[in-house]
Formats: C-alpha cells, structure tokens, sequence
C-alpha cells in the first residue's frame, strides 16, 4: 500500500517515505510519504575499521575489525502541519520511542531521482517556532543499515 501524502515541488522533488510492517505481518510494507519535506540529507553511512587491542594478540600487536556500520544520527528540518497523517505517524513513532519501545522502520530518501532505503527509527519529532509564513518541525532519526537492494519496486508505485 503507499499513501502519497503531498510534494513540495521544488527542485528535483526530494521525497522521504517512512515504511512499516503492516499488521497481520505477510511481509508487506506500509509506505507513507512525510509531508513537508523540501531538500534532504542522506544519511552518511561509512563502515569503520574499529581498533582493537588485546594484550595477548600475537606479539601484542593492535588490530582492527573492518567494516563495522556505526548508527547515524540523522535529522530533518520540514514544514508541520500537525494534524496530517503524516506527521501524526511520526509523533506516534517518536512517542514510541520515549517509552522504550521503539518501532523499526524502513526509511527511503529519494534525492534527485535516487532512491535509497534504509532501516532505522524515529528518536525525536519536535514542532518548532514559525519561519516567516511556514510552521516547522524537526524529525531525528536512528539510520541503523543501507537495505539493498531496495525492498519497493518501483513498478508498483
């Protein structure tokens, strides 16, 4: 199922989709487009190589783990629109979270024309103070993996 939201046509229309698995389970994804969303940031997800150090290696040598994902801090400035369906889904994630029962979700970014989809969850949505005629908020998220290859075809769209 996808819901389009809105777009906000500028530029090359930046889009941000949040999936969740609907109920009932079967593996199907429930995508809704977050509204109010004008440019995006792609998360920066470099593996690491993480240093390791124990005194008993081979000649006491350090040594590395390559590869290791770190989680992303990711945040997002959009306009708010507090009653939209959208953004009541992601002050019911953000809700989740606070309580210790954070919901994973699937988080696609499509940023001039590429597409890229991600698992992650919402930490925080915060409403802030009006910019001239615009009210925004500020979405924080947890980026946790790239999923690859991307889990929505775009025929069904």
């Amino acid at each position: 199922m996808v819901e389009v939201a809105s777009q906000v046509g500028i530029g090359w229309q930046d889009e941000l989709w949040i999936g969740r698995s609907a109920s009932g389970g079967g593996g199907t994804v429930a995508w809704t487009q977050i509204l109010g969303v004008e440019t995006i940031n792609t998360p920066e997800k470099v593996p690491e190589d993480i240093d390791v150090t124990h005194m008993q290696s081979p000649g006491s040598t350090r040594e590395t783990i390559p590869g290791l994902l770190a989680v992303a801090d990711w945040s997002q400035e959009l306009q708010f629109w507090p009653e939209h369906p959208s953004q009541i889904l992601l002050d019911t994630l953000a809700a989740l979270n606070e309580t210790g029962e954070k919901e994973d979700v699937m988080v696609e970014f499509v940023v001039g024309g590429l597409r890229r989809t991600y698992r992650g969850y919402v930490s925080s949505f915060a409403p802030q103070g009006s910019v001239g005629e615009k009210r925004m908020a500020t979405l924080a998220m947890k980026i946790m993996d790239r999923i690859t290859p991307d889990p929505r075809d775009p025929e069904e769209e």
